[in-house]
């Protein structure tokens, strides 16, 4: 039996294996916490998982996403993690989702799920998951991470949500570009991130605070975190999920990304750019220097500066 060594451990057993088999969970973002998170639901043996990633596998992230290698380099992450965890189990339902999750899409994309990871690298998409699974009384699981502290919370209906606790994305500071990450850091929070997962989707009794584990220096912290009076998601007023905050123009994990939206005919941007010496080029993405531009009409740009990048977009794509 393949779960068999699960089975037998006392919170788990048959009848809740029965429950995890029965069960769709989304994973959004497939990068450091991601890759590690999905591969663990998927040998847990969890019935449907519904990959959402934007991006592609750069050699930098090899480093720490050990679900990748060297061949998968410049292929879809959402692509190549359903194709990987198709031959670690095949008897589970696996969706992949090369995209930018938005509030466009957020509803179709999440639909019927039980509970939702977040794994993503930007507090745009981590509110617009929060907006969406408020409303909807679904259950979900924050997770960051950055040098050699990560942190864990889960959301439940009904209790304290992400809004209670940050109002706006750059209240936010630091990232993995600028500060690093080491790779134990990022697979230590994914199986926290994962054992709150089963105790949600088993019945059991989540972690009810707010987990902050520094595994340098080998020190876990829970800290209470209390509803806010004056939270938006809380009170219904879902500006993230109604599009009132817009995600056109993101700073993504790292001071020098910045994520814009743009119209243009992929094939005929493909051919013009093509020209350049410097341009690289497959069937999902334009690459030019610090810019890449993929199919889905979302450019990312490498910048110093927002208003840097503002000037190479509107070069290129205005």
């Amino acid at each position: 039996m393949r779960y068999v060594r699960q089975v037998i451990f006392e919170k788990i057993g048959k009848e809740r294996q029965k429950l995890l088999e029965r069960s769709a969970v989304a994973v959004v973002g497939l990068g450091a916490l991601g890759s590690v998170s999905s591969e663990l639901l998927a040998r847990a043996g969890i019935g449907k998982l519904i990959l959402i990633d934007r991006d592609i596998v750069e050699l930098s992230n090899l480093q720490r996403q050990s679900l990748f290698d060297e061949s998968d380099i410049s292929k879809p992450k959402a692509l190549i993690t359903e194709k990987k965890l198709s031959r670690i189990n095949s008897s589970i339902d696996l969706v992949s989702h090369f995209e930018d999750l938005s509030y466009e899409n957020v509803t179709s994309m999440l639909k019927g799920v039980d509970l939702v990871l977040d794994c993503t690298d930007n507090f745009y998409t981590r509110l617009l998951i929060n907006d969406f699974c408020v409303k909807n009384g679904i259950p979900w699981v924050y997770s960051a991470v950055i040098g050699s502290t990560g942190a864990c919370f889960n959301i439940l209906p009904e209790k304290p949500c992400l809004s209670c606790i940050i109002k706006e994305p750059d209240s936010v500071l630091g990232t993995c570009d600028t500060e690093g990450i080491l790779n134990t850091t990022s697979h230590a929070i994914s199986s926290i991130q994962v054992t709150e997962a089963l105790k949600i989707l088993t019945r059991q009794n989540p972690t009810k605070e707010f987990i902050h584990y520094d595994i340098w220096a080998n020190k876990l912290l829970k800290l209470k975190v209390h509803k806010n009076a004056n939270c938006n998601a809380c009170n219904g007023l879902y500006n993230y999920l109604d599009g009132l905050r817009s995600n056109n123009s993101v700073k993504l994990c790292g001071s020098s990304s910045f994520q814009f939206k743009a119209n243009y005919n992929f094939n005929e941007m493909r051919k013009k750019l093509s020209k350049n010496e410097d341009c690289e080029s497959n069937a999902y993405f334009i690459k030019l220097n610090e810019i890449t531009i993929f199919k889905n009409c979302r450019v990312v740009i490498k910048a110093d500066s927002e208003r840097k990048a503002k000037v190479l977009f509107s070069k290129y794509l205005s």
